[in-house]
């Protein structure tokens, strides 16, 4: 609960606050030999500090618009916060460096599954690209990332695996020019 709470909030404010862009997209999301996790991103740039370069956003990927919509694969949910530097400012490409943090919790769905793990903390680096013309309200992000372990072995749930990369469509939102 607290968690939807802080997740409504942060969307909330996001609208208050005066950001030179705000990009709100999907995102298509595909762990390494696993499952496929869809959900919502966001992203905004402040208009005083490092505006188009330093974008902090927020994810919501599952798997329950993904493998597990109409199957029987696991539902797991991932709420992530990130920090990303847009490099090469001017240009319609830019290379991106990522930082992201959050949670991911599985549903393990049947009590006999309880005493396995089913959530964790997440930290992962990422690299990737975005393609943003300057003519259109859209801005297209591809993104190759590595979840760290920061639990022990054993505590970590079994379908968290590293690698992941993804697509995230995003449509500019109060894309002011200066």
């Amino acid at each position: 609960m607290k968690t939807r709470f802080f997740i409504v909030f942060l969307f909330c404010a996001s609208f208050h606050i005066q950001a030179q862009q705000l990009n709100v997209g999907i995102r298509l999301q595909k762990t390494q030999q696993m499952y496929w996790e869809n959900g919502i991103s966001a992203q905004y740039s402040f208009a005083n500090f490092k505006p188009n370069r330093l974008f902090v956003g927020f994810d919501f990927v599952t798997s329950r618009l993904g493998t597990a919509m109409n199957s029987n694969a696991l539902k797991q949910d991932s709420y992530i916060f990130s920090g990303s530097w847009y490099f090469f400012k001017n240009k319609p490409f830019h290379l991106i460096g990522r930082l992201n943090t959050g949670y991911f919790n599985a549903d393990l769905e049947y009590e006999i599954f309880d005493d396995l793990p089913s959530s964790a903390f997440l930290l992962a680096p990422e690299i990737g690209f975005n393609y943003s013309p300057k003519e259109l309200p859209i801005a297209l992000n591809m993104g190759l990332g590595y979840y760290l372990s920061m639990q022990d072995e054993n505590k970590s749930p079994g379908t968290l695996q590293p690698m992941y990369y993804h697509l995230t469509m995003y449509y500019k939102l109060f894309n002011q020019k200066k």
